[in-house]
């Protein structure tokens, strides 16, 4: 599954006041939320929901899902390290499924809904349907959670026009522009269209937040682990803010327009993923040209964003991957440098990170120019 990563904690202290601030939020969630129905929704409207909670409560769940930013917030911990960690945290509670959506918006809301839906689902899990029922899943119990936007694109989108503090990462990373494909999002239309008239994937449960198992969001303390699918964990908010007393029947009055349109991006915006194995990648222009054939043999060039945590490089370096058992991407943060390294040695190259990864030898291992991205840990920088 090619899940993106997303989401960054709010009463947790990094380092020893987890668990007075987790005993604080306990003390705040233990109030009573009562119960809404579909009736209900369509009597106040969908964002009066929240007018049902008790105000303080309200307002500190929305303060951790405010912080709990799903595209921000690694821990800066080495992806075999985070496997451990993330392996040895039990589950919190089993997922109690949620019950069929209720769309309330009109005919054009639903267009709307549907194909925002299915870019989360296709740019989030890939072609994985499995992995895109889950992420499916997980907008709509945001659209139903009172904290969150009561539209499916408002969910999508929501944070889409910063640079970072997105929820879902597809939307402000340029993979609209660099991975778009009709047949992919096609597909995922038809899944889309099944949740929006009900279906429910009980395998995740209430979940609000995921992220893969090979990075340890700082976040992810302060939720409930509920869930796993494919090599991705599943949260939501502890007690009962994370009940299903707490979320709406539905939502998807008035969807917002999408960012973008329906059409395909344009395809002169950023790049990512060059294949250096082909012989005709003969100069910088033609290499920097290939990255629209999105070739996955042998060794791969990526651009990164100096302005986002580095610990995101390593997560964009493992997708690009994604499931070769040998694998090695040298990212950079400017295109000048990717071009002036391409024709040299590997040894020779000064990349602001470099990941190698043989699924058969055990290996693998991201190291950054600490000059470039300093890191917490020493042993996590190249030695170049």
């Amino acid at each position: 599954m090619k899940m993106r990563h997303c989401l960054s904690a709010l009463t947790r202290s990094r380092h020893t006041g987890s668990r007075t601030a987790l005993s604080g939020l306990a003390a705040f969630l233990a109030l009573a939320v009562p119960m809404t129905n579909a009736a209900d929704i369509r009597a106040i409207g969908a964002k009066g929901a929240a007018d049902l909670l008790p105000q303080n409560e309200f307002a500190d769940v929305r303060k951790l899902a405010a912080k709990s930013t799903m595209s921000d917030g690694l821990e800066p911990i080495a992806p075999l390290d985070a496997s451990r960690i993330n392996l040895a945290r039990a589950f919190d509670q089993a997922p109690i499924a949620m019950s069929g959506f209720s769309f309330l918006g009109d005919l054009t809301d639903r267009e709307r809904a549907v194909q925002c839906l299915a870019e989360a689902a296709y740019f989030e899990a890939g072609n994985d349907v499995a992995g895109q029922r889950a992420v499916m899943q997980v907008v709509l119990n945001r659209v139903r959670h009172p904290v969150y936007p009561a539209t499916v694109c408002g969910v999508v989108f929501e944070g889409a026009s910063r640079r970072t503090g997105c929820q879902f990462t597809f939307t402000c990373d340029g993979s609209r522009v660099r991975r778009w494909s009709e047949p992919g999002i096609a597909r995922a239309r038809k899944l889309a269209q099944t949740a929006i008239d009900g279906y429910v994937d009980k395998s995740v449960g209430t979940a609000t937040h995921y992220h893969a198992d090979y990075v340890v969001p700082y976040w992810s303390a302060s939720l409930s682990k509920i869930a796993a699918v494919g090599r991705h964990l599943f949260y939501t908010f502890p007690h009962r803010a994370g009940s299903r007393a707490y979320f709406r029947a539905g939502g998807g009055m008035d969807e917002p327009v999408i960012p973008g349109g329906l059409e395909k991006a344009d395809e002169s915006g950023p790049r990512l993923a060059v294949d250096l194995a082909s012989d005709d990648a003969t100069s910088a222009d033609a290499i920097m040209n290939k990255v629209k054939a999105g070739s996955t043999d042998g060794a791969i060039f990526q651009l990164v964003d100096l302005s986002t945590p580095s610990g995101r490089w390593a997560v964009a370096a493992l997708n690009a991957c994604s499931d070769r058992p040998v694998c090695e991407v040298f990212a950079y943060t400017n295109e000048d440098a990717l071009r002036s390294d391409f024709e040299l040695e590997p040894s020779q190259r000064r990349p602001a990170l470099t990941l190698r990864k043989d699924i058969n030898a055990g290996i693998e291992q991201v190291r950054w120019n600490c000059l470039i991205a300093p890191r917490a840990k020493p042993t996590e920088c190249s030695s170049k």
